[in-house]
């Protein structure tokens, strides 16, 4: 819509602190046309619902291969790519909170006045009314339940490419042909995120929405960093009472996906991880069992994902190493990243190197 591509940032440091990462060490393989192959098996990933993820990054702005020119042409690349799954509802978290507070608020303050009436004019009836409906108002006020609301879950998988690339000239069936190639580490990592689904807001009771409305406002407290992020939470009496002018269920939306944004959408990869385990907190035990075989599907995402690309780099890689013949003498060299990379020829079969469970709670 007109909007510039975000620049993705995340280091190795961040991802190695994923629920899951993959790493791999790839040899001889150029890397415009690796991120290209990885891009395709991001996106090929599917589940019940067809294709899973939509692909963050571009080679324009999210691959970046830097020219050092010292003897020969070599130089640094690293790029990075991102990948996150439509919102799906995972299950109900639950809350309590008083199906009746308002309502009693408001009778309390009635029967104070009916009281405050009755001795005025020492009328017996308007007492009694008083007296009998500030009880009733007081037991309204004072009972509590639990309700439910609906849970959604999001995968985000990242990768990492980092390295050292050179401009070759190699020879096949009587050609010479100047290419680049890269010996890279890459790390494949992924996570889940929680967040509330304000989309089914209006099938919850007014006095139910609010309480899950102040309660994202605590949870939005714990975790954010600055003390300027946090806001006042209100409870008690007045609070009840202040319900009645405060049942539209659009506020109701528009108050808990701005902060929603802050915590999860728009928010630093700390904040999310955060939020996730207070919400994780509000799952039933049956449900917290289906997220984690959830994430056991998305660990297997990524193990699929990195095998694919250690048999595409065993295919792709340099090959006949024999041929390789020195620097070129191009002054146009490849280290452009202008310049096409279709034909890139093979080299090395490594395995991965290495592979480890992260798990934060």
């Amino acid at each position: 819509m007109g909007k510039d591509p975000e620049k993705l940032s995340f280091s190795r440091q961040d991802l190695r602190k994923a629920t899951k990462f993959v790493e791999g060490d790839y040899t001889g393989i150029n890397p415009r046309s690796f991120y290209r192959k990885l891009k395709r098996g991001v996106e090929e990933v599917q589940n019940e619902h067809g294709f899973k993820y939509n692909v963050d990054g571009n080679q324009d702005e999210d691959l970046d291969i830097s020219s050092e020119d010292v003897g020969e042409k070599t130089g640094m690349v690293q790029g990075r790519m991102r990948a996150t799954s439509e919102w799906v509802e995972i299950g109900m978290g639950s809350l309590e909170y008083r199906p009746y507070g308002p309502h009693g608020a408001l009778g309390v303050i009635i029967s104070v006045t009916l009281l405050v009436r009755g001795l005025a004019s020492s009328s017996i009836p308007l007492i009694i009314v008083g007296v009998i409906a500030g009880a009733a108002s007081g037991y309204g006020y004072s009972q509590k339940e639990r309700d439910s609301f609906p849970i959604i879950r999001q995968d985000m998988i990242r990768t990492l490419m980092t390295g050292e690339v050179s401009e070759r000239t190699t020879e096949a069936r009587n050609q010479t042909r100047t290419d680049i190639f890269a010996n890279m580490s890459v790390v494949f990592a992924g996570d889940s995120f929680v967040a509330v689904d304000s989309g089914a807001l209006n099938t919850l009771d007014w006095t139910f929405r609010r309480e899950l409305v102040n309660q994202i406002r605590q949870w939005n407290n714990e975790v954010v960093d600055a003390e300027q992020q946090k806001v006042a939470v209100e409870d008690g009496f007045v609070w009840q009472l202040k319900g009645w002018g405060d049942r539209d269920v659009q506020s109701h939306r528009g108050t808990i996906e701005g902060f929603q944004t802050k915590l999860v959408r728009n928010a630093p990869f700390h904040y999310r991880m955060r939020y996730t385990e207070l919400l994780e907190k509000q799952l039933a035990p049956g449900t917290q069992d289906g997220l984690d075989r959830d994430r056991q599907n998305l660990r297997a995402e990524l193990e699929q994902l990195a095998e694919d690309i250690n048999v595409y780099v065993e295919r792709e890689g340099l090959e006949h190493t024999s041929n390789v013949t020195g620097s070129s003498p191009n002054e146009d060299p490849q280290l452009n990243p202008d310049v096409s990379d279709d034909n890139s020829a093979n080299e090395d079969n490594p395995a991965l190197d290495g592979e480890s469970d992260n798990t934060q709670r």
